[in-house]
């Protein structure tokens, strides 16, 4: 089986990036870490500016970089092998409080420890205290660790970048999801 790397579409234009005002309190590595987040509060709103982007997407930008997703695009994630918290956001548009719809911080929850250096570009830190981190710039990863999952991020202090399965790419596609760029990764 085939598995991609997640991330923005950065060659469209106009995109609508959103931003969250200086009272939002919430760490910025709350939604990327496979972890569960409690206390979330559904009256949370973020904004953006008609005068960087105004074309909805289904993976809309964000200051955090938190996967921000359309309820069609929620709708395909809750069909798909994966474990996610989807966290009820409104978007609004910072000068017209009647531009606004919802959208959801898909907390990816699956975290797998299938991380194949051997088809892996990266190098090692030693931390005292840590242990050993990889910065990778190109990932590979085990096809028989990752539980069959079709979303899911890697174990190992590498819980940033989305992994998503042939399936799931072939479900964007026929869904037109949109803002979703994937790039193919090595599998051993």
């Amino acid at each position: 089986m085939k598995y991609y790397k997640l991330t923005m579409d950065m060659e469209r234009e106009n995109d609508i990036i959103c931003h969250f005002d200086d009272e939002f309190d919430i760490p910025q590595n709350a939604l990327i870490v496979g972890k569960y987040f409690d206390g979330w509060n559904d009256n949370v709103e973020i904004y953006y500016s008609r005068d960087e982007g105004n074309v909805w997407t289904d993976y809309l930008a964000n200051d955090k970089g938190w996967f921000l997703v359309s309820e069609k695009l929620k709708t395909l994630l809750e069909s798909v092998n994966t474990e996610i918290q989807f966290l009820k956001v409104s978007v609004k548009e910072d000068k017209d409080v009647n531009l606004k719809k919802d959208y959801y911080f898909a907390n990816v929850l699956r975290v797998v420890d299938a991380l194949c250096l051997g088809k892996s570009k990266y190098f090692e830190t030693e931390i005292t205290g840590i242990g050993t981190i990889y910065t990778v710039s190109k990932y590979g990863i085990y096809s028989d660790k990752t539980e069959n999952s079709d979303v899911f991020k890697l174990a190992n202090r590498q819980q940033v970048p989305l992994f998503v399965s042939e399936k799931f790419r072939s479900l964007i596609e026929e869904y037109n999801i949109t803002g979703i760029s994937l790039s193919e990764i090595e599998v051993e």
